[in-house]
């Protein structure tokens, strides 16, 4: 069993987004527009990482299996499987966590629900991570990229806060907008 693999229905919701980030139409998502869809969800790619590199070429590097730059759709698809079918937490998670924002962002506004936000962490992490991630409030609210990758890219638990905190005591947590 290699895990699931990408239907009918998954692809074409996949082939939307290379599309929405693929601007120049040329079938391949460079720098230039990997960049600027992540400034477009407002959130602001570091310039040069522990690599010696920009997160975005990170992004490509982790996925360009062809070492022409860029990311086809062949490539995004495969990112896609292997992220989804990732039982270890080794697989490069950065470009799949974006495709995920992405595909739970379903108006294209630069945010999801937090309705949205909890399927996607039922699924992907569990109640228990659930219940963490909301035990003070499951009102409803408006969840950015940047907050979502907050989220996702932790490697430790959530640390627990103080109620009433602002967040600047140096909370994991990130501020969540109300709707």
């Amino acid at each position: 069993d290699r895990g699931f693999k990408t239907s009918s229905q998954d692809y074409k919701v996949l082939q939307r987004i290379f599309e929405r980030i693929d601007y120049k139409k040329d079938n391949r998502i460079d720098k230039e527009e990997l960049e600027h869809t992540l400034r477009s969800l407002g959130y602001e790619p570091v310039k040069v990482n522990q690599y010696g590199i920009s997160e975005v070429e990170q992004m490509i590097w982790e996925m360009d299996e062809d070492s022409d730059g860029c990311v086809s759709m062949e490539e995004f698809q495969q990112m896609f499987e292997r992220g989804r079918n990732d039982k270890t937490g080794h697989e490069p998670k950065k470009l799949f966590n974006l495709c995920q924002f992405m595909v739970l962002d379903r108006d294209g506004d630069g945010s999801i629900s937090s309705e949205e936000c909890m399927e996607m962490i039922m699924h992907r992490y569990g109640r228990s991570k659930l219940d963490e991630v909301f035990r003070n409030d499951a009102a409803e609210r408006e969840i950015t990229l940047s907050d979502f990758l907050a989220q996702v890219n932790r490697t430790h638990s959530i640390p627990k806060h103080n109620k009433g905190s602002d967040n600047k005591s140096g909370s994991k947590m990130p501020n969540i907008k109300r709707r």
